[in-house]
């Protein structure tokens, strides 16, 4: 699927629709499908307020909803908590991962890009 263009009135949801994009590319975790939906929902629940009159980004938020129902049906297999402590595990884990680098003094953009992805994952809870 080609990332999805975010209108300029939701950039503030982008970095929570890149990181899902990125999860969806990882096959190998099934922990990813469960963020990449939060992360979604956290970016509709984020730009809902930012629409306005904006036809591209009620398009923009519709086209986030519909990929949001289709991955419901597997969701709802897990609760609120569940769903929660998934996400705090990877979020945890990114975190620890960029951290380990730090304190070995292997610090370099990398990193910080990883801080910060931990970062998003944190604000979705």
């Amino acid at each position: 699927m080609p990332p999805l263009s975010i209108p300029p009135e939701l950039k503030k949801i982008g970095v929570f629709i890149k990181r899902a994009e990125e999860l969806d590319r990882d096959k190998s975790s099934p922990e990813s499908r469960v963020v990449a939906f939060n992360c979604r929902q956290y970016a509709v629940l984020q730009g809902i307020p930012l629409v306005k009159n904006s036809a591209p980004a009620k398009s923009c938020l519709s086209e986030i909803l519909s990929q949001l129902e289709k991955e419901k049906p597997a969701m709802g297999t897990f609760s609120t908590s569940e769903h929660w402590s998934i996400c705090r595990k990877v979020a945890d884990r990114v975190f620890d991962n960029a951290d380990e680098e730090d304190r070995a003094g292997l610090a370099n953009k990398r990193t910080a890009k990883t801080f910060y992805a931990a970062g998003t994952f944190y604000e979705i809870l």
